[in-house]
């Protein structure tokens, strides 16, 4: 009787890299969360630097953050909304 081998599953390819993540036993992606117990200054500093990534994206993509924004505002379904008459305006 011969013993069984296992078969090794391929691991995700990464998109960027094109190769598998290291494997350490942690999961694939980390999730988003604010620690509390931050000092001042670094809570400073992370507001910091995300306020230069924002300003560094805004001046590679402002147009087409834009025209994203105009899309889904025009895409938005309305509110459905009842015209006022005359006789219910309130002054």
């Amino acid at each position: 009787m011969t013993k069984r081998q296992k078969r090794k599953t391929a691991r995700p390819v990464c998109p960027i890299c094109d190769r598998p993540p290291p494997d350490r036993g942690l999961p694939l992606t980390v999730p988003f969360g604010i620690p509390i117990y931050w000092s001042s200054d670094t809570a400073h500093a992370i507001f910091e630097f995300i306020d230069e990534m924002r300003d560094i994206m805004l001046a590679v993509y402002e147009t087409r953050i834009a025209d994203e924004m105009r899309q889904q505002q025009q895409n938005s379904p309305l509110l459905d909304c009842e015209p006022i008459t005359d006789d219910e305006l309130p002054f």
